[in-house]
């Protein structure tokens, strides 16, 4: 496995607020297998922290002042079969020293990543996670089931638009908002394709509401489809996916669809995709994304390079392979294709 330099040293002690200690309790299977300690505990030697709301800003604050680095933690590309707020344990985890892979308004180590990438000899690599997740047909969840979708036929190509979650910090870390969201769904409508609004699988399970569901609903020829099926499902009878900031606009342009952003996830601006983002975003994107990697290039950096990859048993650290293979497996234990 390739050295990642820049996650804590084995045997740092490391930090952490009281809401990750208690939420993630497996985080430290990650760290050394020793406990977290408080971010105020005398000898630590760093702090992580996980996402970007008031704990994690606190954590942060912390690490500035006491003079210690700190790492911003997330979820993996490549997650669980079970969703997260159903307390399923993740495969993969992201360890990022520079920032968040979600804000486009500051560098991150996935970004430098995905630029170290381009030109390099990493294609194969990455093609062949590609065509792994292909044929597995895996997503960042992987608790829905395989079914044809069947949508009425009109003749016209056929866009989905993704909705997300209100409140999600990726969607104004990305340069993302409600009036991007009505921006998109009035674009899609005037464009005269077939509009398919789908939710979130957070939505769909009822933990959150969503951005686009409602006013999409009052809109005659747009369809809402909240049929619980896995991703790779849906992107097979679809022309090109419209999308804020989500993964699934990843998949997407993982299957070869085209993949249109109305706000700057970390795989957009690097020439892949269709990017309707507005100022500053776009003016600060443009400066740090310059380079322009292939897909397979960008996708050995998201999938190989940036995640940690461990067994949710024993915690053993694993590839993205083995990754890939476990999840398909447990997915086959629970009868879920």
């Amino acid at each position: 496995m390739r050295d990642k330099d820049w996650i804590p040293s084995s045997g740092t002690r490391i930090g952490a607020t009281r809401f990750v200690r208690q939420d993630f309790p497996w985080l430290h299977h990650y760290f050394g297998g020793k406990p977290l300690r408080s971010t105020l505990s005398s000898g630590i030697g760093g702090i992580v922290l996980w996402g970007g709301r008031v704990p994690a800003q606190i954590a942060r604050a912390v690490a500035r002042l006491r003079g210690i680095p700190f790492w911003n933690l997330e979820d993996g590309f490549l997650r669980s079969v079970g969703l997260g707020k159903e307390k399923s344990l993740p495969i993969s985890i992201s360890i990022d020293d520079l920032g968040m892979a979600v804000n486009a308004f500051a560098p991150s180590r996935l970004e430098r990543l995905i630029a170290g990438a381009a030109g390099g000899p990493e294609g194969d690599f990455g093609r062949a996670i590609r065509e792994a997740i292909i044929a597995n047909r895996l997503s960042k969840y992987n608790n829905l089931p395989h079914r044809t979708v069947a949508f009425e036929r009109t003749g016209k190509r056929r866009i989905l638009l993704v909705d997300q979650v209100f409140g999600d910090v990726s969607v104004p870390s990305a340069g993302g908002s409600p009036a991007a969201f009505d921006r998109m769904l009035a674009d899609a409508v005037a464009s005269g394709a077939q509009c398919i609004v789908r939710t979130h699988p957070d939505v769909m399970a009822g933990f959150r509401k969503g951005y686009l569901t409602e006013k999409a609903a009052t809109m005659p020829g747009v369809l809402l489809h909240a049929e619980p099926v896995s991703a790779a499902s849906i992107l097979d009878v679809v022309d090109e996916v419209w999308t804020m900031s989500s993964q699934f606009g990843l998949d997407a342009l993982l299957r070869g669809l085209p993949v249109r952003c109305y706000a700057a996830p970390f795989y957009s601006g690097w020439g892949l995709t269709d990017d309707r983002f507005d100022e500053p975003v776009r003016s600060v994107v443009a400066t740090r994304r310059q380079a322009r990697p292939s897909l397979d290039q960008l996708v050995a950096a998201a999938f190989g390079h940036f995640p940690i990859y461990r067994e949710t048993t024993g915690w053993r650290e694993i590839d993205v392979f083995q990754a890939i293979e476990t999840l398909a497996a447990e997915r086959a234990r629970l009868g879920i294709d």
